[in-house]
Parts: structure tokens; sequence; C-alpha cells
């Protein structure tokens, strides 16, 4: 069996300084800050999910204190019942115009006179 030793002959170059960087496994410094990055991603999303959760649940205390019976309800019948609310409140400014155009152009024409 034959064995093949190293020879002085061979040439090994030492890396200059410009091909340092080069010597690593391509992408490995992206990769770590990629890994970083996505950390403190996780982290900023993370914070802005507890924000949402806090900010949420004070706008469902919110909608409980004005919509009428709304502390008593969870939040699928509260929405409801919001959306409900609405449209009765809707209902409510429709009719005061009503009225309100109505007594102006009863104003205008003092021909016409309430009770008597």
């Amino acid at each position: 069996m034959e064995k093949t030793l190293a020879t002085s002959n061979t040439k090994r170059s030492s890396p200059s300084p410009s091909n340092a960087v080069n010597a690593r496994p391509a992408g490995f410094k992206r990769r770590t800050r990629q890994r970083l990055s996505d950390e403190t991603a996780s982290v900023r999303e993370s914070c802005v999910e507890d924000d949402d959760e806090e900010g949420v649940e004070e706008k469902i205390e919110a909608l409980q204190t004005i919509v009428p019976g709304g502390a008593a309800l969870g939040v699928d019948a509260l929405f409801e019942e919001t959306a409900s609310y609405i449209l009765a409140l809707q209902c409510q400014i429709n009719a005061i115009k009503v009225l309100t155009s109505f007594l102006e152009s009863c104003e205008k024409d003092d021909d016409m006179k309430f009770g008597g």
C-alpha cells in the first residue's frame, strides 16, 4: 500500500486580510444578523400583540358602558346589541330631523297654529 505524504513543495497560502472575511462560510454574518433581527422582531410583535389585546379589552369595556345592558352581555351578544343600538340611534336622529324640518316649515307659515 502506497502512502502519499505532503511534501514541502506543496504551497499553503495564508489568507490575506482581504480574504479573511471570505474564509468564513458564505452568508454566515447575514444569518446571524437575520436571527438577531428575527428575535428582536418577535419581541416587538409580542409587545404589540399585548398592547393590541389591552386596547381591545379597553374598547370592549367602553362598549359595555355605552350600550344599555352591555355589562351583562358577552362579547358576541355585545357586538350584536351595539349594531342594534346604532340603528336605533340613527332612526331617532332621522325622526328628530323630520320633526325639526316640519316645525321650521310651520314657523314660516304663521297661518298654521297648533292647539287652537
